[in-house]
């Protein structure tokens, strides 16, 4: 029976079957299996300070903003397959200079490396599996889809990210010589995606104008979404930057570091699966629970002298962070419904970056001024009172959007 469904399947539903469990294995290998490491690798070997290490961040944040819309004008101009495989070979070499080079120039080529490669692939990937979604009519399940790939992506790099840390044991360079190993390997996935002929017929008939496609997103009345959207998936990516010292501080082990991080994987992948419960929950409703939740996490970091509350936060928040940009993207994609989705999505990365700034800086100074553990519980409430604020800007933007909607027809 199974083999005569896949029999009358078009060649569109083969081909997005086949790219989802590519895409599945991709997402194993998008998240740096070393990263529980960085930190104590530049910080012990490398003598790396907390301040230049917040440096790192920042520069390489200003370089993939610097690179996200030109990012998402090539994968709008070669398309998403080429862009997705362009980012994975610039981002491939960037855990070696962890390994042979662990000092402060090092560890920022390794950064601006991987994050430049990001900028190729994020956008792209989300993009070129939303177009093979389309070309089956299944654009809707574009939440589920994902959420449920990103379970398997997470399971997989769950066991990779609890075996990696444990070598570090055996040789500080060898955890970032298996990421190398990893990023080839996401070199070869990218390498197999397929686009759909109905897809490849699409962009050969469109024309590209992704400048025009920017102009059009970048309105006075999304500016106010993309900033609130932006600071709190900066908040997102940057918020447990110092989690590893945390840990330190609080008396927690190197050795339990992957555990935890596995832990938060884990976490993610069960999320994954009923992600798209959130597709229910009005635009408005969502982003407030956002905040509370992301907020709420790091709170909880530094609420306590004691490592077990904020051992829970931190796989809450890591766990919740891998799959939550997947309903944010979901609902700009389907709101939107532009032909340029990589460089729409370009547009929120951008401003993603320019939270992952606001939000780096926050916490170094509230971490440098109050110590790691009450520099958590100030950075989450001032993190809540900013999101509130914004939040509330969003909301009076939506108000006037009604408004305009119901005078339009009177006059």
């Amino acid at each position: 029976m199974a083999r005569a469904s896949v029999s009358h399947m078009s060649e569109d539903e083969k081909i997005l079957r086949r790219n989802i469990k590519i895409y599945s294995w991709y997402k194993i290998f998008t998240k740096r299996i070393y990263l529980p490491l960085v930190t104590i690798q530049l910080a012990s070997v490398g003598k790396v300070s907390l301040s230049e290490m917040a440096l790192m961040v920042i520069i390489s944040s200003i370089i993939q903003a610097i690179l996200q819309v030109p990012a998402g004008y090539i994968a709008d101009k070669i398309g998403n397959r080429q862009a997705i495989l362009m980012g994975a070979i610039i981002a491939a070499p960037s855990p070696l200079f962890y390994a042979f080079m662990p000092n402060f120039w090092g560890g920022l080529i390794a950064s601006v490396l991987f994050f430049a490669g990001y900028a190729f692939q994020s956008g792209a990937a989300e993009a070129f599996m939303h177009d093979t979604l389309k070309a089956t009519g299944k654009e809707n399940d574009y939440t589920k889809v994902l959420g449920r790939a990103q379970t398997y992506g997470l399971v997989g790099n769950t066991l990779l990210i609890i075996l990696v840390p444990l070598t570090y044991k055996v040789h500080h360079s060898l955890p970032f010589l298996l990421g190398f190993i990893s990023l080839c390997s996401l070199v070869l996935l990218a390498s197999r995606l397929t686009y759909p002929p109905k897809v490849v017929e699409e962009h050969a008939s469109r024309k590209k104008n992704p400048i025009e496609a920017m102009k059009r997103v970048i309105t006075l009345q999304n500016v106010a979404l993309f900033l609130f959207a932006g600071f709190l998936t900066g908040m997102s990516n940057k918020g447990s930057e110092f989690r590893e010292l945390l840990f330190q501080d609080l008396g927690v082990a190197v050795a339990w570091f992957g555990v935890i991080a596995a832990a938060g994987n884990i976490l993610g992948a069960i999320m994954g699966w009923y992600i798209h419960f959130f597709d229910r929950f009005r635009p408005l409703t969502f982003y407030m629970v956002d905040l509370l939740i992301l907020a709420g996490c790091v709170i909880l970091m530094g609420l306590t002298p004691w490592a077990w509350p904020a051992i829970a936060a931190v796989m809450i928040y890591n766990g919740y962070g891998r799959v939550r940009l997947i309903v944010l993207q979901s609902k700009m994609l389907t709101g939107l419904q532009h032909t340029y989705k990589a460089t729409l999505l370009s547009a929120l990365s951008m401003f993603t970056l320019l939270g992952d700034i606001a939000a780096i800086t926050l916490v170094t100074h509230f971490v440098n001024q109050k110590g790691y553990v009450s520099g958590h519980l100030w950075f989450g409430l001032a993190a809540l009172g900013i999101g509130f604020a914004l939040w509330v800007v969003v909301w009076l933007e939506s108000l006037r959007r009604r408004e305009r909607k119901v005078v339009k027809p009177a006059a």
